[in-house]
């Protein structure tokens, strides 16, 4: 058994039917360095020998391609045109996953009806399961799309700041989440921090807040520390796990994504259908 088969047991991914584990890597508040975690950690699974799938689910305003320094010809919004099957829009990036990207700057796609949400979901679905790891990067905010990929995945990983309006911003997601669309379960990552104090300072605020008015529960991941190599990479359009590896901030997400992999996978119905049941659209059970 080599390192990858035992990332997939302790993952709870079944090789037979390729039922891959699904993150959403998500945010309150924009610029919280949420796309940078999610392309470095699908990176570093790559790398691990597990089959990955980043998905840019930031509708309307992907940008993950850019930070990856990627082309791209097609997008999602080709897809949902109908003039190119899902599976042609996918990159093959240079740290060994998979890219589906999404288009910039094309409004139609953040009004989707009900139907064609459904449809979309549907299709990724279809590909998903091809797949160890699939990394959902949100937009930020609580936006239907936002909620309706959190909603799919197995991991809800809500990144923030130590700062007081992004904690208020993640708290807000959290919130939504929990009274509008039933979740419980939520995984907090603090992006940033200037210490580990500085982490569970701010994981102890969030929690402070929601054991009060919200019945969730909330596990703290860890945190990431400053790291100027971040915004050097930002600029390069390259990965920081490709430039420096070595950096604190990809030893500290390496670590941490290891941890993730190794939480209580938290299932959810494998076959979901959006309902009408709340504004935007809902996932559920079928």
């Amino acid at each position: 058994m080599d390192q990858a088969d035992r990332l997939r047991m302790l993952a709870g991914i079944n090789t037979s039917s390729r039922r891959a584990r699904i993150i959403s890597i998500t945010s309150g508040k924009g610029g919280v360095g949420k796309s940078n975690i999610s392309t470095n950690l699908a990176s570093i699974y790559a790398k691990k020998g597990l089959k990955v799938l980043l998905i840019d689910a930031d509708i309307g305003l992907g940008n993950a391609n850019l930070l990856l320094g990627c082309r791209i010809d097609k997008t999602l919004d080709d897809v949902m045109n109908g003039e190119t099957r899902i599976r042609d829009v996918f990159v093959a990036t240079p740290m060994g996953f998979d890219l589906l990207p999404s288009s910039s700057g094309v409004r139609k796609l953040l009004e989707l009806d009900l139907f064609e949400q459904r449809a979309l979901m549907d299709r990724l679905q279809e590909v998903m399961q091809d797949y160890d790891i699939v990394i959902f990067d949100t937009a930020p905010g609580i936006g239907s799309h936002v909620l309706n990929f959190n909603s799919y995945a197995h991991d809800i990983v809500v990144v923030a700041h130590p700062e007081p309006t992004a904690l208020a911003d993640a708290y807000a997601l959290i919130k939504v989440m929990s009274t509008e669309r039933q979740e419980k379960k939520f995984r907090l990552l603090i992006n940033r921090a200037q210490s580990a104090a500085d982490g569970i300072d701010a994981f102890r605020k969030l929690t402070e807040v929601s054991s009060e008015f919200l019945n969730i529960s909330i596990d703290y991941l860890g945190s990431l520390p400053e790291d100027v190599s971040v915004s050097k990479a930002v600029r390069s359009q390259a990965t920081l796990f490709r430039s420096a590896p070595k950096s604190p901030f990809i030893t500290s997400l390496s670590r941490l994504g290891d941890k993730l992999l190794a939480c209580t996978r938290e299932e959810k119905p494998q076959n979901r259908v959006l309902s009408s049941a709340s504004t935007g659209g809902i996932l559920r059970g079928a």
